[in-house]
């Protein structure tokens, strides 16, 4: 038989409490700056540590709020979808009181007892109060507020206030005159409820990108810069790779390629994303810092590299030689280096790893070309220096 929501939830809160008994010792320790010892393994518990500090609370007590606020949002689901006409939106109250307030704009307390049946554990922390607009006029507001200042070429941001029961557009200071002068020239009229908020900047998307990371058809190398006063920033991968790449869905632009003796790379800059100077290099997502270059000279037959690729992953082996030619159409020079898997893997290169950062702590190597026709499972790069050279870029070595 199936077990009820109220069921499950019951058993997880116990499950999460044992756990927490469990490690009381640890939850309940103190460091030598009198803050708590965090339990590092647990991230259930890490959270709920942190939180009940904030909140001078027991951890059992903050566990049993985490599940108070997931049925707090599955009743927020429930009111949106049920009561369009009066509902006027929901939040969570942490302190003076832990709370959770819910807003209608009539009949408040009679729309909300066939869902404290259905919800019991807010029965007792539900507060119901009166606002002016529904959550669906607000939102019908927001819509004409947006369609207005697109009509006039204006960017803006906006958002629903549900504590004020208001709308909030935003836009810079300098577009505020210019959209108040294009709604009298238009006649156009924003709702009393939406309220103009001038900024001195638009947010912008904060996402970062970096080497070894996956693009549609290749891996990225290393993060570069071109210039001095104005700087662009971007990252690179193989020469041979389509100019065409994207990362997450999102394009990036193509800059410049060299593809040709010696080198075998290209860049591209990509908007909406802060070009940092890391790599990735483990599969579950892990970092580090590019605070060198090693060019090829200074690199030596015998010295141990490792590689991050998008299929075969961390690799490394020993290199064993620094004047590879790879006869490909592109009239290669012997400058490649080649690097035996005699390290223990199983491969270390195979279809998409190419331009995938080669690295050793946090010194740049190489990007990756390739697998050498006589052995497969042994990997071709290309030394770092050719990147800056061939590119006039520079391998960014700082944020």
């Amino acid at each position: 038989m199936k077990k009820s929501k109220g069921m499950q939830l019951g058993a997880m809160l116990a499950a999460m409490l044992l756990a927490s008994v469990a490690l009381v010792v640890v939850v309940n320790a103190q460091d030598s700056g009198g803050k708590p010892a965090l339990n590092n393994k647990d991230p259930l518990l890490y959270d709920a540590q942190i939180y009940a500090s904030n909140n001078n609370i027991s951890t059992e007590e903050a566990l049993h709020r985490f599940q108070i606020q997931d049925i707090a949002g599955k009743l927020d689901a429930e009111l949106s979808m049920n009561e369009t006409g009066t509902f006027a939106g929901l939040w969570v109250e942490h302190k003076p009181k832990f709370k959770i307030v819910v807003q209608f704009t009539r009949s408040g307390e009679e729309t909300i007892k066939p869902y404290m049946k259905q919800h019991a554990e807010l029965a007792n922390i539900v507060e119901v109060r009166t606002a002016k607009e529904s959550l669906a006029n607000l939102q019908r507001d927001q819509a004409n507020a947006l369609y207005l200042a697109r009509a006039s070429g204006i960017p803006v941001e906006s958002d629903i206030n549900v504590y004020n029961n208001s709308v909030e557009l935003y836009m810079t200071k300098s577009d505020r005159s210019r959209f108040d002068d294009d709604l009298l020239r238009r006649e156009g009229r924003l709702s009393d409820k939406v309220r103009v908020v001038a900024v001195e900047t638009l947010g912008i998307d904060e996402a970062n990108i970096y080497g070894g990371l996956s693009l549609s058809s290749c891996t990225s190398g290393f993060s570069v810069k071109k210039g001095w006063l104005f700087i662009t920033k971007g990252i690179t991968t193989a020469g041979h790779c389509p100019n065409t790449q994207s990362y997450n869905g999102n394009s990036l632009t193509f800059q410049s390629e060299k593809w040709t003796g010696s080198y075998d790379t290209q860049w591209h800059t990509a908007s909406g994303y802060t070009v940092t100077n890391k790599i990735q290099w483990d599969s579950d997502g892990s970092t580090r810092d590019i605070t060198a270059t090693i060019s090829r000279s200074n690199q030596v037959v015998g010295g141990y590299v490792c590689k991050y690729g998008k299929t075969t992953a961390y690799t490394c082996g020993y290199i064993s030689s620094k004047d590879f030619n790879p006869q490909t159409q592109e009239n290669n020079a012997a400058t490649f280096i080649r690097v035996d898997n005699t390290a223990g893997y199983n491969d270390l290169s195979s279809a998409g790893d190419s331009g995938g950062p080669w690295f050793l702590l946090g010194n740049a190597y190489g990007t990756h070309k390739g697998a050498p026709g006589d052995d497969p499972n042994d990997a071709i790069y290309m030394a770092v220096d050719y990147v800056e050279s061939g590119l006039g870029v520079s391998i960014m070595t700082s944020p």
